[in-house]
């Protein structure tokens, strides 16, 4: 089990990621905020990936640790949660290997983490499960805009009203989120039903009687290329659209698989929820 000596772990999931690696890493280490260690656990890269993680301990001694399981390939979902798994820290803020944080990402999100816990918590340690989430500017490969608000797509409007869309609708992303130590129990281990870290990690939150709350800051540039673009399309797509296709039925099944086995939800309470939100 790894400590961490600062109030922030950073846990950054790579695999093959040299592209983008070295601008994300360098827009990290310009944080307004440096009350964070930096946890890697590699995929198994064959690229230059471990070089430039190499070349940024160098630079930033003691900031950064890599975390080895000998288990490659196992996917982001997975090793994202292997680190949480493998750390012990105040907080967790998941870091993808392609994104640009903004300067002011981590002060603005501990910031909000603070003022919920305050809230939800009078004790001087948070036992309350929180998460927060910020807005991503979403962009392309050149950081070029491509939409200023990604909380739109994710409807985050009906959310705050509803909190119950959470259990139909990706409402927070985890590029965007902090959670504190709370919130990393309640979330371990992660459910062989569950395939999103992210969306488990909120799950879990909401339905041990914790907290997720979305605010609208844009904190980080969400870069879109090749495949990934797909996931944030699919937040803009229509109901109709996901609804009859194929894989909009498997992720229908198997959300309510989930939902039933691991929180109780009942079928017919998840078709209603469905019906109710998945079409705004």
């Amino acid at each position: 089990m790894e400590q961490n000596s600062r109030q922030i772990a950073v846990l950054l999931a790579t695999y093959n990621g040299a592209r983008f690696l070295r601008e994300q890493l360098e827009s990290l280490f310009r944080q307004s905020c440096d009350d964070f260690h930096l946890f890697v656990r590699d995929d198994g890269s064959t690229d230059s990936t471990l070089k430039i993680l190499a070349d940024f301990m160098q630079l930033h001694p003691g900031r950064i640790t890599l975390v080895s399981d000998g288990q490659p390939h196992c996917g982001a979902a997975q090793s994202f949660m292997r680190l949480l798994e493998s750390v012990e820290s105040d907080y967790y803020m998941f870091c993808d290997q392609d994104d640009f944080w903004h300067a002011t990402k981590i002060e603005k999100t501990v910031a909000h983490m603070r003022d919920v816990e305050s809230r939800a918590c009078r004790d001087t340690v948070c036992t309350t499960p929180v998460v927060v989430s910020t807005d991503l500017r979403v962009v392309d490969e050149n950081r070029d805009l491509i939409r200023e608000s990604f909380n739109e797509d994710l409807r985050i409007d009906v959310f705050r009203k509803h909190p119950q869309m959470l259990c139909v609708r990706h409402v927070v992303t985890g590029c965007a989120m902090m959670l504190n130590r709370a919130a990393r129990d309640v979330s371990l281990p992660m459910s062989p039903l569950a395939t999103m870290h992210d969306e488990w990690v909120a799950l879990c939150t909401q339905f041990h009687d914790g907290w997720v709350s979305v605010v609208d800051d844009v904190t980080i540039d969400y870069r879109q290329h090749g495949s990934n673009t797909l996931g944030a399309d699919s937040a803009a797509k229509g109901f109709f659209r996901r609804a009859f296709s194929v894989k909009g039925w498997r992720a229908f099944c198997a959300a309510a698989k989930l939902l039933h086995k691991e929180f109780g939800l009942s079928y017919p309470r998840y078709l209603i929820y469905k019906i109710l939100y998945s079409w705004l």
